[in-house]
């Protein structure tokens, strides 16, 4: 009998803040927890009073249709508000998902 060892995928958000801007980098895979834990790092941006919010996503491997619903909700609010969050520099994984979903245009940082 063959055993497969399942190892669980982690990501991480490191954060760069620089005056009311703030960036997150997130590595790894945005799967139903990590959609959790983005949220919560949004938020925290918001409270802190982040004019932008920049969501670098070049190290995540998979984004699932609920980090997208916290990337829409936030860009959403925040744009509501003259303020902004922006996907940045996706990995070719993450802007087949945002194309698919037909919001690339929407969040997507223009360069």
């Amino acid at each position: 009998m063959k055993r497969i060892k399942c190892v669980r995928s982690t990501m991480q958000i490191r954060k760069n803040i620089t005056g009311d801007e703030q960036e997150f980098m997130v590595s790894g895979r945005i799967d139903g927890e990590g959609a959790n834990q983005l949220e919560l790092e949004i938020l925290s941006g918001i409270k802190a009073g982040a004019k932008s919010i920049y969501v670098n996503l070049s190290e995540t491997s998979f984004l699932c249709s609920a980090g997208i619903r916290v990337l829409l909700q936030y860009w959403r609010q925040l744009k509501n508000a003259g303020k902004k969050l922006l996907v940045t520099r996706p990995s070719p994984e993450v802007t087949a998902a945002l194309d698919m979903t037909g919001f690339k245009d929407a969040i997507l940082e223009k360069v």
